[in-house]
């Protein structure tokens, strides 16, 4: 079962969920190394490890740990964004979908249901 992140992205098909669920070393280098070129932050390979957005282990993802869109929705008592009833005038996940546009469909899909 997938396991959806409060902005729309499934955690489990993430690299830092799979490496964190598989120990794969290649994956967390090839990772950290993609996200660093891409996000301009510095991603070591041993930050590549997640149990996912959901999770209230300590495993998740640095930059989720900081995330506003997780924070909002955690602060709120909600799962994903899908619940909230300023999702479609919501600068802040709206925001995020200009980055990450795959994560849309997903908490449309949820808000359909």
């Amino acid at each position: 079962m997938d396991m959806i992140a409060a902005c729309g992205l499934v955690c489990t098909t993430c690299p830092a969920y799979v490496a964190g669920k598989t120990a794969d070393r290649a994956l967390q280098e090839k990772t950290a190394a993609e996200w660093t070129a891409a996000f301009g932050m510095e991603v070591k390979p041993e930050d590549v490890v997640c149990d996912g957005c959901q999770s209230t282990g300590s495993r998740v993802f640095s930059h989720c740990l900081t995330c506003d869109v997780r924070a909002c929705v955690h602060g709120k008592g909600y799962t994903t964004c899908a619940e909230c009833d300023d999702y479609n005038g919501c600068k802040t996940i709206n925001g995020f979908f200009g980055m990450c546009p795959d994560a849309k469909p997903t908490l449309d899909g949820l808000r359909a249901k």
